[in-house]
């Protein structure tokens, strides 16, 4: 049997104990085919473009709900001191970052497990986990910022006499 995206959101907020409503549905869908972390602005814009009736001040309400829940996981940039939130799927990832454009992507793959091991042990911490950013320019931003290679060409005015 094939489920459908509103069966299994609709599912998602049964599972944790939330109220069904379309707004609900609507920003639960927006994060569940989201690649990535994204603002609170970027999904109200997006439900918008999708005429879902919904307010910027109900996003961040529903926003704080899910997180309250564990649904989502709010993470806020230290640079931009802006939130971005991304769908809970319980899978351990980190964050490239474009330092330009602001774009994020989730990375897969740890480099901290060891680390972190090793820092237990050092500290007596029960370390119960840790967030990684990376920054640098994504592919689009690098080319935007290439220059075109300066022609350099003979100038044709030389030895002439009389011209402007």
């Amino acid at each position: 049997m094939k489920t459908n995206k509103t069966t299994d959101t609709k599912a998602m907020l049964e599972h944790c104990g939330i109220k069904l409503t379309r707004q609900r549905l609507d920003l639960l869908d927006q994060l569940v085919k989201g690649s990535g972390p994204t603002t609170a602005e970027q999904l109200f814009l997006s439900l918008r473009e999708e005429a879902s009736a919904i307010s910027l001040s109900t996003v961040y309400r529903i926003l704080d709900a899910f997180e309250l829940k564990g649904l989502v996981e709010k993470v806020v940039s230290t640079d931009e001191n802006k939130a971005v939130y991304e769908l809970n799927r319980h899978e351990h990832g980190h964050h490239l970052i474009c330092t330009s454009c602001k774009s994020r992507m989730t990375i897969t793959g740890c480099p901290l497990a060891g680390y972190e091991e090793a820092l237990a042990k050092s500290t007596n911490y029960k370390i119960t986990g840790h967030r990684l950013e990376v920054y640098g320019l994504c592919p689009k931003c690098q080319s935007e910022l290439e220059m075109p290679p300066v022609e350099i060409t003979p100038d044709r005015t030389e030895g002439k006499v009389g011209t402007p």
